[in-house]
């Protein structure tokens, strides 16, 4: 149920706590990171509470100082009130899940992987501060931005995890707690430094997960404002 009680300050808290109250009520998995984009993009428009909600917003690269990656920007859901802008950024790392199915109202014979096993997940932790970075960087270019917000959502606990201090990856981490500025990846001559370049954030970041249970799979999620 849409909260349109609650009065709220910015627009950030607004829209964080639509897309809290979505994750706290959805009752179906979502089976990708499309699925998610859709059906929250969904829910904020039927919420009333925005002039115009996006998805799939492109902000070419030629805009962007300080951006290392040469793919392109596109936000993954982007909400205006008035003359402001919030982009919103979605990451949904999976493990296997395999369940029936109800098809056109009929109940499918067999159970079948509704949610891939992702796996990489070192790249999906600087995926996901990646995107801190890339709605830091828009943020400091366009005045109507004054904040965004970076959404992690994931049925792998191993995100919640501390690895070594020796993890090549440690820097990217994503357990409960605060978050330094630098991400670096230890070995610099592994894969993953030579194809995921290093970066800093503007500032430390603190990291708190929730969780709950969507059709008996537990389901953890984190947001942090930008």
């Amino acid at each position: 149920m849409v909260n349109k009680q609650k009065i709220y300050k910015t627009l950030s808290e607004m829209a964080e706590g639509d897309i809290l109250e979505y994750l706290q009520d959805v009752s179906e998995l979502l089976f990708n990171e499309r699925d998610l984009q859709m059906h929250l993009a969904t829910f904020l428009r039927q919420t009333g509470h925005y002039d115009d909600v996006d998805v799939e917003y492109y902000v070419p690269l030629s805009e962007l100082k300080g951006y290392i990656w040469n793919n392109e920007l596109r936000m993954d859901v982007l909400v205006r009130k008035g003359k402001e802008f919030l982009p919103i950024e979605l990451k949904y790392k999976t493990k296997t899940v395999r369940k029936k199915l109800l098809r056109f109202g009929e109940a499918v014979a067999e159970e079948v992987e509704v949610m891939k096993n992702q796996g990489a997940q070192d790249l999906g932790m600087y995926d996901f501060w990646k995107d801190v970075r890339r709605i830091e960087i828009v943020r400091k270019r366009f005045k109507a931005i004054k904040s965004g917000l970076a959404v992690f959502v994931t049925n792998d606990p191993a995100y919640l995890k501390a690895g070594r201090d020796t993890s090549n990856h440690i820097l990217f981490s994503m357990t409960e707690g605060t978050h330094g500025k630098e991400k670096h990846w230890l070995d610099k001559e592994s894969a993953c430094c030579k194809t995921h370049p290093d970066f800093e954030v503007e500032k430390d970041y603190f990291i708190h997960w929730e969780l709950r249970k969507v059709e008996g799979i537990d389901i953890y999620y984190t947001l942090l404002t930008i």
